[in-house]
C-alpha cells in the first residue's frame, strides 16, 4: 500500500532538515493511551494499512526533519471520553522525562527554542469541547496546563457546535460555543476550525476576535468531502492571517486507493493558488488512525513532500512558509 516512494536529493534533504518544520495535528497520545508503546524505539514500516502502528516515534521524527508538533488531546464521544482526555494530558506530562530529545512548548518562542537546542518541540491543542464539560471556564486549567488550541467538535455535533458530518443539523456555533470562543480569545488560545460544519465555520469566524486556523483539512475543490474547506472558506482564513494545515489521510485527498504523496501536494499548492503562499502549512492528522497516501509510510517520509514541491518549482522562501514559517508567523500573535 505504501509504495510509490519519491527518491529525495541530497540538496532537498538538506534544505529540508534545515528549515523550520511544523506538522499542526496529530493524534499520538490517544494512541499512546489505547495501546502503549516506547517513542524512543523505531518502530517498523506498515506493510499494509494498521491504525494502531505508530506513524511517529522519535527516530522516525529526526529522519523526518520535524522540529514541531501540534499534539492533540482529542475528546470524543462515550463514557469513558473524559477520562481518556486527562489520561491523554498525563501521558503528554510524561514524555519529556522519558525522552530528552522533546521540549515542551507554549509560544513560537519556545518552538524556535527548541530547534536551536537541537530538540522537538511538543504543544497541545484540542479536539472536541466536550474537554470542557461545555463550561467555558474549564479552559483557564487547561490554558495553564499548556493548551494552546482549541476545536469546537470532532465527527459528532456537540453542544458547543454542530460537526461537518451532521448533514441533518442546519445549526452552528451555540451560545455555549460562542462562551467558550470568547474564553479562548482571553487566554490566547488559537481557535482551530477543523470539523466545523460550514454554518460552524462562518459563526467562528464571527465570533473570534482573533483570526482562526484550520490545523488539518483539505480542499473541496480537489476532493467533495464533508471535512474539506470550500475555496471561500481558504481565503477567508488566509485573508484573516490564519493557516490551513493539509491533512494527509488518503479519503479526503484523492481516494482511498488514488491518494498519493504528489496528490498532498496537490491540496498544498492549491492552498497558495486560492488564499495565498503565506496561509499554508501541513496538518497530517498522523496516528489519528487514517489511511496514508501511497509514498508516504509514516512521518520520516514528510521530505517527499519538498522534494515534489521543489520539483515543481516552489522557490526556498516559499517551500520555507509552507514547511513551518507560516504557522511560526500566525503562533506569534498569540505569544
Amino acid at each position: 500500500m505504501y509504495g510509490a516512494a519519491v527518491e529525495v536529493e541530497d540538496e532537498v534533504l538538506r534544505f529540508h532538515r534545515e528549515a523550520f518544520v511544523v506538522d499542526l495535528h496529530n493524534d499520538l497520545l490517544t494512541k499512546l493511551v489505547l495501546r502503549g508503546g516506547d517513542l524512543g524505539k523505531r518502530h517498523g514500516a506498515q506493510a499494509i494499512y494498521n491504525p494502531l502502528a505508530f506513524d511517529i516515534d522519535v527516530p522516525k521524527l529526526k529522519e523526518g526533519g520535524v522540529d514541531a508538533l501540534g499534539c492533540l488531546l482529542f475528546a470524543g464521544m462515550g463514557l469513558m471520553a473524559r477520562r481518556r482526555f486527562w489520561k491523554q494530558l498525563e501521558e503528554f506530562d510524561r514524555l519529556f522525562d522519558k525522552h530528552p530529545e522533546l521540549m515542551r512548548a507554549r509560544s513560537a518562542a519556545d518552538l524556535r527554542a527548541a530547534k536551536a537546542s537541537g530538540r522537538i518541540a511538543l504543544f497541545l491543542g484540542i479536539e472536541g469541547a466536550l474537554a470542557v464539560e461545555d463550561d467555558a471556564t474549564a479552559l483557564q486549567k487547561l490554558a495553564d496546563a499548556g493548551v494552546r488550541f482549541f476545536g469546537i467538535c470532532w465527527n459528532k455535533t456537540n453542544k458547543a457546535g454542530v460537526s461537518s458530518f451532521d448533514k441533518k443539523n442546519g445549526g452552528g456555533l451555540s451560545t455555549i460555543g460562542r462562551e467558550i470562543i470568547g474564553e479562548c480569545n482571553r487566554l490566547g488560545i488559537m481557535v482551530d476550525v477543523s470539523h466545523a460544519s460550514k454554518r460552524t465555520f462562518w459563526d467562528l469566524l464571527d465570533a473570534s476576535k482573533t483570526p482562526v486556523f484550520s490545523s488539518h483539512s483539505g480542499c473541496e475543490a480537489l476532493k467533495n468531502h464533508p471535512r474539506n474547506l470550500d475555496d471561500e472558506q481558504l481565503r477567508a482564513v488566509g485573508k484573516q492571517g490564519g493557516v490551513v494545515g493539509i491533512i494527509f489521510a488518503a479519503n479526503f485527498l484523492a481516494g482511498l486507493f488514488e491518494s498519493t504523496v504528489e496528490t498532498i501536494c496537490d491540496h498544498l499548492e492549491h492552498v497558495v493558488e486560492v488564499a495565498g503562499e503565506d496561509a499554508v502549512a501541513l496538518g497530517s492528522d498522523f496516528d489519528g488512525f487514517v489511511p496514508l497516501p501511497r509514498g508516504m509510510r509514516d512521518v520520516r517520509d514528510l521530505p517527499r513532500i519538498t522534494q515534489i514541491l521543489w520539483k515543481r518549482g516552489f522557490g526556498e522562501r516559499r517551500l520555507k512558509k509552507l514547511l513551518g514559517e507560516n504557522f511560526l508567523r500566525y503562533f506569534e500573535q498569540f505569544n
